[in-house]
């Protein structure tokens, strides 16, 4: 080997970028997370403004009719009862079992 190509050799060692940067990977992971967490938070709040403001445009038309929604319902209460305990029943035995 001459004395060039172990010039070379060590330039290029000094030069040579880590096989991985984990500083560098974490603080862009945790600028995509928070990117992402802004997305997410900016999504449900601009959902929820809609959805306040559609109840608040129908709350006097649900109001006017509340008494007719209502009293169809005293009739079917006991039914009502009964599938909710039902499915109650069916929830809790279809829990995942307990880890020792």
């Amino acid at each position: 080997m001459s004395d060039t190509d172990r010039r070379f050799d060590a330039l290029w060692e000094a030069t040579e970028a880590p096989a991985h940067d984990l500083a560098f990977a974490l603080a862009v992971e945790a600028r995509v997370v928070r990117r992402l967490m802004l997305l997410d938070v900016a999504g449900r709040l601009v959902a929820g403004a809609a959805l306040l403001v559609l109840a608040v445009a129908f709350a006097p038309m649900l109001a006017a009719n509340a008494a007719a929604m209502v009293s169809s319902l005293d009739a079917a209460g006991p039914a009502l009862a009964a599938a909710a305990v039902v499915g109650a029943v069916i929830l809790w035995l279809n829990r995942p079992p307990a880890e020792a």
